[in-house]
């Protein structure tokens, strides 16, 4: 049964918080992607939500605004790599989900130590077989399930800070417009 115009677009409507998260999982890894290459010796770290992302990182509010402006920018003329990140915890949660199904995988069966101790050798090699599998795979998720590049309808509507400790935080506030109300 195919699906009206209707159905297409409130469906749509439906899945929009989770696509304005990997919007904003997109746009925080090219704001840290550039932050990375314009201040190498510094560290960061982020978080996307539903409304924005946050950044993590000793800068001031106007280079993250320039960073951010840049990565928008982007994205938005078709950079699409930029959203993916060799740090971002999808790829420890893929790693970790793996080496553990792997484990439990590798002990099916064992009823004592000594069984397990047996198993030892063969853990360690499909553990890192999981890990090296891991990588591709983790790209792989945010490329296709967890980060969404398209910045089409998508802006950033400014900027809060904080501080945890000595750590500067940054909210980076999106909003999105209203396809649903006036489509439907």
């Amino acid at each position: 049964m195919e699906k009206t115009i209707e159905t297409k677009v409130r469906d749509l409507c439906i899945q929009n918080p989770v696509n304005h998260v990997r919007k904003n999982h997109a746009l925080e890894h090219a704001t840290v992607h550039i932050l990375e290459k314009k201040f190498p010796d510094k560290e960061f770290a982020g978080y996307s939500v539903e409304r924005g992302f946050w950044i993590i990182g000793k800068l001031s509010i106007q280079e993250i605004q320039e960073a951010a402006d840049a990565a928008f920018a982007r994205l938005s003329h078709g950079e699409k790599d930029l959203a993916i990140h060799p740090g971002c915890g999808t790829n420890l949660a893929t790693a970790s989900l793996l080496t553990s199904v792997s484990a439990v995988l590798t002990f099916i069966g064992t009823k004592s130590e000594k069984d397990r101790l047996k198993r030892f050798s063969s853990l360690l090699l499909i553990s890192s077989m999981a890990i090296q599998v891991s990588k591709p795979l983790g790209f792989a998720i945010q490329r296709n399930l967890t980060t969404d590049p398209d910045m089409n309808g998508m802006e950033i509507s400014g900027i809060d800070t904080g501080q945890i400790r000595e750590y500067p935080y940054f909210f980076i506030r999106t909003v999105y417009q209203k396809l649903c109300e006036s489509s439907l």
